[in-house]
């Protein structure tokens, strides 16, 4: 690589950490596990301030723990 960075939409050979599948660069989950998320998860996740990285590691915590993408809530 040059140096540049990667065209929006680029895969990456980064897994989704929720089904193991290539996932677009720059998102946290792969498309599908990213629609099993509730409005509110989605929403809370895709806010950018000095919590989102709070947030991440909640998401991490609840995919590492085996549960549902569907039952995440985010507290931050």
């Amino acid at each position: 690589m040059t140096g540049r960075s990667l065209p929006r939409g680029a895969y990456t050979a980064t897994p989704c950490r929720a089904c193991r599948t290539p996932k677009p660069s720059r998102m946290y989950l792969c498309p599908a596990c990213w629609a099993q998320l509730t409005p509110a998860a989605a929403r809370a996740l895709n806010r950018v301030d000095s919590h989102a990285l709070a947030r991440l590691r909640q998401l991490h915590s609840h995919i590492d723990s085996g549960l549902p993408l569907a039952e995440l809530e985010i507290t931050e």
